[in-house]
């Protein structure tokens, strides 16, 4: 993935800019969606949310 920062840093500009009182996850979902959406595959997609899961599982005490 030779663009990891410039995603990064579109992601970080994406969500700072997030300016929903009252939002939830489908907003945050739609933000790096869009983001990602611009350069990602779709091994690349299967590998984020394996990415995005794994995190989760960490963060919930699921994680086996």
């Amino acid at each position: 993935m030779e663009n990891f920062k410039e995603i990064l840093k579109d992601l970080s500009v994406s969500l700072d800019k997030v300016t929903y009182e009252y939002g939830d996850y489908s907003d945050i979902g739609n933000e790096v969606g869009f983001v990602l959406g611009k350069t990602i595959t779709k091994d690349e997609l299967e590998d984020f949310f394996a990415g995005l899961r794994h995190g989760i599982s960490l963060s919930d005490g699921t994680h086996p």
